[in-house]
């Protein structure tokens, strides 16, 4: 990966095909493709100028996925409080958007549980299968840190961030 410098002085990775910081909200219907590897929409967002604000739910991180096999090697998603709703669209939370064999909306769901301050990985039907550690999730499951969850031809490691030694309620 190849750092690039904007014109305001931000860095950016060249895998993008602009600064993320500068853009405003801009969708690109089908235009450059940043992965090499198939057209596809890009939402880009920046943040507001001072003449336009916008408020945002604040929802802070817990963990994160790593892809360790599939199209998406290497690529990490953050997971935040709440729901994370993992499928191929750009606008899901975890966006496996080069991942053919993963459905595209809704695969499966990573949910945080602050009372109990751990994530549990649901499953979203019969037809699509998601697998933790080599075993078929059919309804729930807590995911421990550095579990290996499987679905299509992509596995991701879940990497815990709020767990028994950190939560953000302390």
């Amino acid at each position: 990966m190849k750092l690039i410098q904007c014109e305001n002085n931000h860095y950016y990775s060249d895998k993008l095909v602009s600064c993320p910081y500068c853009t405003n909200k801009k969708r690109k219907k089908e235009g450059e493709d940043i992965y090499g590897k198939g057209q596809w929409w890009v939402d880009t967002v920046i943040l507001p100028d001072e003449s336009k604000t916008e408020q945002f739910p604040c929802r802070r991180t817990v963990g994160w996925l790593v892809c360790i096999e599939g199209e998406m090697l290497g690529e990490s998603f953050a997971l935040r409080e709440g729901e994370n709703v993992i499928g191929r669209e750009r606008n899901m939370d975890v966006a496996l958007v080069l991942e053919p064999t993963v459905s595209r909306e809704n695969h499966g769901i990573i949910r945080y549980d602050a009372e109990k301050n751990n994530c549990i990985l649901h499953a979203s039907g019969e037809n699509k299968k998601i697998y933790c550690n080599n075993k078929e999730v059919k309804h729930r499951k807590t995911l421990k840190d550095r579990d290996i969850i499987s679905l299509g031809d992509c596995s991701l490691v879940f990497v815990a961030f709020c767990d028994h030694s950190f939560s953000w309620e302390e």
